[in-house]
């Protein structure tokens, strides 16, 4: 790529060169210095090569420094900061739903106001409420403007005198007509050169058509990877209209073609031959990210989640060692603590269940400790510049400890952050004093809207967003978007101004005529630019069919008829093709189950009738979904609420006759002592705070109390046992620890079984593999003169017992027998059941695991990601503490 005659020669004679925007500064400066190279200099004077504002800036910052009672020019979080309060004083932005969209949509109506020389006069009398409301918006900012002895940056080029030093400016269509007339007063134009017809690579114009958005941005990138391949120094220009929203897209597409080694095991730290302008939010990076989670953190009532977070960042411990002490105290807090808390109170509980635990003591805490107490050190609201010396001394106590093992990009968007810092500090008077909360919220905001991007240089392939004439002559240009919805570019009018005002001086967003006349200048000057200029287009996703522009070269050949389609997502492609043949080997039978090992009581054998492989992957390699807390009790503690509470109530009332004879005001009082006893039961292994243990404990017996209406329909009974002590039930060889909830008996002799649940019920143990062998296991344990096992649903949706009984109306008047499974008696059906139970038993003691699920097992299984099998959209309701679990 040759660089500009007149480029070089401003260079070289220390003249400033100003460009439209930073991204083609950038490239202007890269292309000089490439160019000192190419021609064997190894010393040469730094051009001065400079953005438009920021050169303004730089000029009103040193007339600063000759006369201090000039207006100092606001920074750009300043300018978004005093916006912000002006649209949320005034009484207008109270009806805007997002004020903060309405302060950018303000801001840019400012700029457009002063780009093209619109004056205030030509709208104060248009009767829109939006224009009205800017208008006073606008008052509002130039009068604290003037309050604060600040002016804006759009502001100063009508004060700033004509340059002392020879200015000559990039010729390009970005320029805004009052800029432009002021560089054409003071400066001198430098004209963009046409490619050498001889170029390498040339081709002139090419089409190219896509089915999909996602196949375009992999075609441009599939070329320039083509392209590199064939040497001879290949550069190009890809242009991506929509880049802000496809950024992580486009980035996937250009590591596969470009850097594929990125996605290998193996971390690949090499640069790639490519970049993305425009930069992510400098929020998005790991220091800064991990910064402003510690900060909000210090305030207010932090979640579980956000502690977990805090407490296992990498960068807040010192060894691998101590980030698998976190991981395994992270792990117990999940059983232990509430759902939310502030932060002292994590830490404080964080210590004590590393001692409880035996862990040794955790340095991340003890950083965290230091950290929160450098910010809580000062209380009340105070300037930014007070605050930022605190956050800088947390920061670094904690979250930044491990400085030394940051990447480049990691240091470069801290030290961006430390500036931010800085220009906060500075804006006191913006700003003004502000409760830490609010001032770590304007911080979060800041970095939010800062856009960063590290310095890499500029490779050879240079992907950009903005829709301009790259000046720069390169072997290739690829534009994407060139669909005839979207070239020329449909009107976009500023908001707030009136559209009349913006087409009368010219606002080419606004017309129709001014966007086809600004394409038709751009794709002249693209095709000017490179050898090869490459206009493609692409079908909608939903399988629209997208038509190309008519302003693109008809006689343009297809690139589709010498270029293979690329894939869709061509980094997987790329490492399937690359990669070694297997020998492919099904292996569904584990080791059978060893002496040592233990099972999970009933809950083994449930897993293993639904599906093998849960079976093996639950009770062996101990794969669990991990504990989340929640607010007030998790369904499982609600669960073992209920039996506790019944437990203690049956222990009182013991039969069908103490529960009728017991009159109204006892039962309250009975309600109220077994909800508080398995309230005491529970509440000491986690805390989830008193207003929860006072809801419970209301919930408790109301529910208790329906309960027990619906067991005085039941026909005469005895509680003959309640929550017994775990029994031991042994299948082929195999010991499963057991508790039944209850067995009753009834006036004859008869006896049946009842496990309450607290969750959705169904009849869930026929079948040869059924979704819940409990029952039947618990009748293979007291099958004597056992007539019905039952669930009894003590669930405020549904109160009922859902039964297997050869009697009609144990549990309700009117109730028929159950089919049971057509055996003629309940032994009958209980010998059934112990075949199947056995088989279950044996399937799993010889390592059977195969993925087998049953219809609906899938939807309550978590283990999509070690057996492959896509598990449903909604989990079915779990049961809720029903004590079938290894005790």
């Amino acid at each position: 790529m040759r660089v500009p005659v007149q480029l070089m020669a401003a260079a070289s004679a220390g003249h400033t060169v100003l460009a439209p925007n930073a991204e083609l500064a950038a490239a202007l400066l890269d292309a000089v210095d490439r160019e000192h190279r190419r021609l064997g200099h190894e010393v040469w004077a730094t051009p001065r090569i400079r953005e438009f504002s920021s050169w303004l800036r730089e000029l009103h910052a040193a007339r600063l420094l000759a006369d201090p009672a000039l207006p100092r020019c606001l920074t750009d979080v300043e300018e978004r900061e005093l916006w912000r309060a002006v649209v949320e004083d005034s009484d207008a932005g109270r009806e805007f739903t997002d004020p903060a969209a309405a302060a950018r949509a303000a801001r840019r109506a400012r700029r457009t106001l002063q780009e093209y020389g619109i004056p205030l006069r030509a709208i104060a009398d248009e009767p829109a409420a939006e224009t009205q409301a800017f208008l006073h918006w606008n008052q509002d900012f130039e009068q604290r403007c003037r309050q604060l002895g600040c002016v804006s940056v759009e502001s100063l080029l009508g004060s700033t005198p004509p340059p002392s030093r020879s200015v000559d400016w990039i010729e390009s269509s970005a320029w805004r007509p009052v800029v432009r007339r002021w560089l054409t007063r003071y400066g001198q134009a430098l004209a963009a050169e046409k490619i050498p017809a001889d170029a390498a690579h040339a081709t002139g114009s090419l089409r190219f058509k896509a089915v999909s958005p996602e196949l375009e941005i992999a075609a441009a990138a599939d070329w320039a990877a083509r392209n590199l391949r064939g040497g001879d120094g290949f550069r190009a220009w890809i242009l991506v209209r929509d880049l802000t929203r496809r950024r992580a897209e486009v980035v996937d597409a250009f590591d596969a073609a470009l850097a594929p080694g990125r996605f290998a095991l193996r971390e690949d730290r090499g640069l790639a031959p490519y970049a993305v302008a425009g930069g992510t939010p400098l929020a998005d990076y790991a220091p800064v990210r991990i910064a402003l989670l510690l900060l909000s953190s210090s305030v207010g009532v932090v979640s579980f989640q956000q502690f977990s977070q805090l407490l296992r960042t990498p960068d807040l411990h010192l060894s691998i060692q101590e980030a698998a002490l976190a991981a395994r105290l992270e792990l117990a807090l999940r059983s232990r603590s509430a759902s939310e808390a502030d932060l002292m109170t994590w830490l404080t509980l964080a210590d004590a269940t590393a001692r409880s635990e035996g862990l040794s003591p955790l340095g991340a805490l003890q950083r965290l400790q230091t950290a929160l107490r450098q910010l809580q050190s000062l209380r009340g609201a105070h300037p930014f510049s007070t605050w930022v010396p605190l956050m800088v001394a947390a920061i670094e106590a904690a979250p930044w400890v491990q400085r030394s093992h940051w990447s480049s990009a990691e240091f470069q968007a801290a030290e961006r952050f430390r500036e931010l810092l800085s220009a906060l500090a500075a804006a006191d008077a913006v700003i003004g004093s502000q409760p830490r909360e609010s001032a770590q919220r304007v911080l979060r905001r800041a970095a939010l809207d800062t856009a960063f991007q590290p310095q890499t240089g500029v490779p050879a392939i240079w992907v950009s967003g903005q829709i301009m004439d790259p000046w720069l002559n390169y072997d290739g240009l690829w534009i994407t978007g060139c669909s005839d919805d979207r070239w020329p570019a449909p009107v976009m009018p500023i908001a707030l101004l009136p559209i009349r005002l913006q087409r009368q001086y010219g606002v080419t967003a606004a017309s129709a005529e001014l966007q086809m006349q600004a394409a038709m200048e751009l794709q002249a000057a693209w095709q000017a630019r490179a050898g090869t200029s490459v206009f493609s287009w692409a079908d909608a996703n939903e399988g629209i069919a997208a038509a190309p522009s008519p302003l693109l070269p008809q006689a343009a050949p297809l690139l589709n008829e010498s270029m293979p389609a690329p894939a869709a997502h061509p980094h997987w492609h790329a490492l399937l093709r690359a990669a070694p043949r297997l020998e492919k080997f099904i292996d569904e039978r584990a080791p059978p189950f060893a002496a040592a090992e233990r099972t999970h009581g009933v809950a083994t054998l449930k897993a293993q009738s639904r599906c093998a492989f849960r079976g093996f992957a639950e009770s062996r390699l101990q794969a669990e979904q991990l504990q989340t807390p929640v607010p007030g009790f998790n369904p499982r503690e609600r669960g073992e609420l209920v039996h506790y509470a019944l437990e203690h109530i049956w222990s009182m009332l013991r039969d069908s006759s103490g529960l009728a004879a017991i009159g109204a005001a006892a039962r309250s009082e009975l309600l109220d002592r077994a909800a508080e006893h398995a309230l005491q039961k529970v509440y000491p292994r986690r805390h989830p705070g008193q207003r929860w243990r006072e809801r419970e404990h209301t919930r408790l017996h109301n529910l208790l109390g329906k309960w027990l209406d619906t067991e005085a329909q039941r026909a005469a009974f005895r509680v003959e046992q309640i929550e017994q002590e775990s029994q031991v039930a042994t299948f082929s060889g195999i010991d499963f620890r057991v508790r039944i909830d209850r067995v009753d008996s009834l006036a004859d002799g008869a006896r049946l079984l009842i496990d309450y649940k607290t969750g959705a019920v169904a009849a869930d143990w026929r079948g040869e593999r059924p979704d819940n062998p409990q029952l039947p296991i618990y009748a293979l344990l007291q099958p004597a003169n056992l007539v019905a096992v039952a669930y009894g649903s003590v669930n405020a949706a549904k109160l009922e017992f859902v039964a297997e009984s050869e009697r009609r109306d144990l549990f309700k008047p009117g109730k028929r027998m159950s089919q049971l499974e057509g055996q003629p008696n309940f032994a009958a059906l209980i010998d059934i059941w112990r075949a199947r139970i056995e088989k279950l038993a044996a399937d799993f003691a010889t390592g059977r695991a195969e993925v087998a699920p049953t219809f609906k097992a899938c939807a309550s299984c978590d283990l999509q990601g070690l057996c492959r099998v896509p598990g449903a959209l909604d989990a079915e309701d779990e049961d809720e503490g029903d004590g079938d679990g290894d005790e």
